[in-house]
């Protein structure tokens, strides 16, 4: 009997595929991949978890394979993200002191101001218009860019090149954004190595790389992936997160109420939409059994977050958007060793984002049907395509 064909659609966009349901109560499954091989499949709370920072499941894109991913081979593409101890901790500490608690606090007046911008703009464009591209991405975007020290002005070009890196669809437009992104960087490295300034790359170079700590080889993987996870998630998760104010009225009347609620509606929301619905990869480095199987050296397994976080057990009524969720104990950053670097600017970027476009266009509306909207269902990044809205 064929295993069941991995990745599943979703049959409702705002719900994860429903075998995950099923495939909880069976504990970890055999699925078959699009490249011809099989993985496991975990799709339950406790199992996901304790994946994520059980050291036999190791994150080594070496040992993986690249098994889905359509993008250059023998180059590293996810710098320490994709590594085990002692080097993904050696290279993740490098890039922490950007994300400290200190740090983010100091960000908050900058990312207030970009939204107070993009806001200003938003109340001069003809409506309905498109907040998908004109607010979700204009946001995180320009904020990875200021702190990378990448020109403004280029914003929407490596948002698009991104973009297309993580398709699924067209590994031959995959493979030339890549290249160009890589292109893109390279000249901008090579410029704040002639003649740094007060930003990331520069910091790094300075810091890291002439004091030998980093080798040069190591820099563009981290920079490049500072730069795609640092905006291609919380661009969906605003997007998404708007759209839940857009068709849930209550809770869209409690925040409007009280807005100090806006803490349990963005941990809520990173919950229920779980953006990263299909790059969350681990592979076997040990012989073991794990939740009942048997698992071997080699074995590739998927760590399904929407599936973590909608299991009944840990969230009920997984697939109700509620703020009385009290200590929301999602996945939806990872957990453990491996907890997204950047989850604490991406907590503050939602934050202040839909508290000012709630506060300056309360009654914000979809300019379309929900079932008009199209969601991007083949991307390791769940979300939107665009965001038709008017108020």
């Amino acid at each position: 009997m064929a295993n069941p064909a991995y990745p599943m659609a979703r049959q409702c966009p705002m719900a994860p595929p429903t075998e995950y349901g099923s495939f909880r109560e069976q504990g970890p499954v055999k699925v078959d991949m699009p490249d011809g091989g099989w993985a496991w499949l975990l799709t339950g709370y406790d199992d996901v978890r304790q994946a994520m920072n059980d050291p036999r499941f190791s994150s080594d894109d070496e040992k993986m394979g690249r098994a889905r991913t359509e993008l250059p081979k023998g180059v590293d593409l996810n710098s320490f993200w994709r590594k085990d101890e002692p080097e993904h901790g050696r290279l993740r500490h490098m890039m922490m002191t950007e994300f400290t608690a200190h740090k983010i606090k100091e960000w908050r007046p900058r990312i207030q101001g970009l939204v107070d911008q993009i806001l200003d703009r938003l109340e001069e464009l003809p409506r309905p218009l498109d907040l998908y591209r004109e607010f979700a991405l204009a946001l995180p975007t320009q904020v990875i860019a200021q702190l990378l020290g990448v020109p403004d002005k280029d914003y929407r070009t490596f948002a698009q090149q991104s973009r297309d890196c993580l398709s699924l669809d067209d590994p031959k437009k995959s493979f030339a954004a890549f290249h160009a992104l890589d292109e893109y960087l390279l000249r901008i490295i090579a410029e704040r190595e002639a003649e740094p300034r007060e930003d990331l790359i520069s910091r790094l170079i300075v810091d890291r790389v002439k004091t030998g700590e980093l080798a040069r080889p190591d820099l563009l993987p981290m920079v490049r992936f500072i730069l795609v996870s640092g905006y291609e998630t919380t661009t969906s998760q605003i997007a998404l997160s708007t759209l839940t104010l857009m068709t849930n009225p209550k809770v869209k009347a409690q925040l409007i109420e009280d807005p100090e609620r806006i803490t349990a509606f963005v941990e809520e929301s990173l919950r229920f939409w779980s953006v990263s619905q299909d790059n969350v990869l681990r592979v076997i480095d040990q012989d073991m059994e794990y939740s009942g199987v048997k698992m071997s050296v080699g074995e590739l397994v998927v760590l399904a977050v929407p599936g973590a976080n909608h299991d009944a057990k840990a969230f009920p009524d997984p697939e109700e958007f509620s703020l009385e969720r009290g200590d929301n104990r999602h996945v939806a950053f990872g957990f453990g060793t491996h907890l997204c670097a950047g989850a604490p600017l991406a907590r503050r970027e939602v934050d202040i984002a839909i508290t000012s476009l709630l506060a300056r266009f309360p009654g914000i509306r979809l300019a379309c049907d929900v079932e008009d909207l199209q969601f991007r269902h083949r991307s390791l990044v769940y979300g939107l395509e665009s965001l038709p809205a008017t108020w």
